[in-house]
């Protein structure tokens, strides 16, 4: 998560739906909102690709807090799968290092996606990805030509479907995923699979959490509105936390917690509540993200709300 800060107050709390088109970083959006709205603390969950378009999660102000919290990480992407080639990037940007002329069949790749390609999976991530080798990112490795390997690393498949082919050369799917799933990889390693070879192109990500394309803001209509009309926009601090419990406290006790002290509550001395992460709330603002044990409201992480 790319954070960057200034000095001016700033009183946005929130998040911004935005769907980013293809071209752009994910720290050239966050930059751009932040200058473009004079915003003190801004960060993205979830990175895209610059040729991948689609959902990235904006955090303003206080939200940026919730980023560590978020724990349904539910991701759902379209693609294209480019048979015949592979490339060193497994994207169109790549260069081309393998090809051949064989290209598979419908019921092949139907097969093969419900023989290897659901639940948990082993997968590799692209060279040319963000994963840390020894403190750097790949990429700046692969760039300079230095040989490294990648671990593996288990990710989970929901769904994975073929959705149409537009010729022999070109499929379109769908996936479902959880958290740290390469697209490209999936691209990869199913043309492996089935005896071809292929990269990903046309990379849309439809949902990442609780976002979703359906109420997204589009990047480039969001920079010709005031700061005072993003207001309406700016969806609430808690809006990726909505499978937490939340208890709301009196003023006396939520200051409590605001101040850094546990709070003991009889009711919720119960085992069902042991070690829930949990929101706190007085009236509807959101004071703190904490721990329950033993009916002792332990604070992890305030908020100035």
């Amino acid at each position: 998560m790319n954070m960057i800060k200034i000095n001016e107050n700033s009183e946005k709390n929130g998040w911004l739906n935005i769907y980013k088109d293809q071209g752009y970083t994910s720290t050239h959006i966050v930059r751009s909102i932040k200058k473009i709205f004079n915003l003190r603390k801004v960060g993205h969950y979830g990175t895209l690709d610059p040729l991948a378009s689609g959902i990235l999660p904006i955090a303003i102000g206080e939200a940026t807090k919730t980023i560590q919290f978020i724990n349904y990480t539910v991701k759902a992407y379209t693609f294209v799968v480019n048979w015949g080639k592979e490339t060193d990037t497994c994207d169109s940007e790549g260069k081309v290092i393998k090809e051949t002329k064989k290209r598979p069949n419908k019921e092949a790749i139907n097969k093969i996606i419900n023989q290897y390609f659901t639940g948990k999976i082993s997968q590799k991530p692209p060279l040319f990805s963000a994963v840390k080798v020894e403190g750097k990112r790949a990429y700046e490795l692969a760039r300079k030509n230095i040989k490294f390997e990648i671990n593996s690393r288990e990710v989970e498949i929901f769904e994975f479907k073929l959705l149409d082919s537009k010729d022999i050369n070109k499929t379109n799917f769908f996936v479902s995923c959880g958290p740290g799933t390469y697209v490209r990889s999936l691209a990869r390693d199913l043309a492996k699979k089935l005896g071809t070879l292929g990269y990903a192109s046309e990379i849309v990500r439809l949902k990442n959490s609780y976002f979703t394309k359906s109420n997204s803001l589009n990047y480039k209509s969001i920079r010709n509105i005031n700061k005072n009309q993003l207001d309406s926009l700016i969806l609430p601090t808690e809006y990726a936390l909505k499978n937490y419990k939340e208890i709301k406290l009196e003023k006396k006790y939520s200051d409590m917690i605001k101040d850094g002290k546990m709070v003991f509550m009889d009711k919720y001395n119960d085992n069902n509540f042991e070690d829930t992460l949990i929101l706190i709330k007085n009236e509807s603002k959101l004071v703190s993200i904490a721990n329950l044990k033993k009916g002792y409201i332990i604070p992890r992480r305030n908020f100035n709300n």
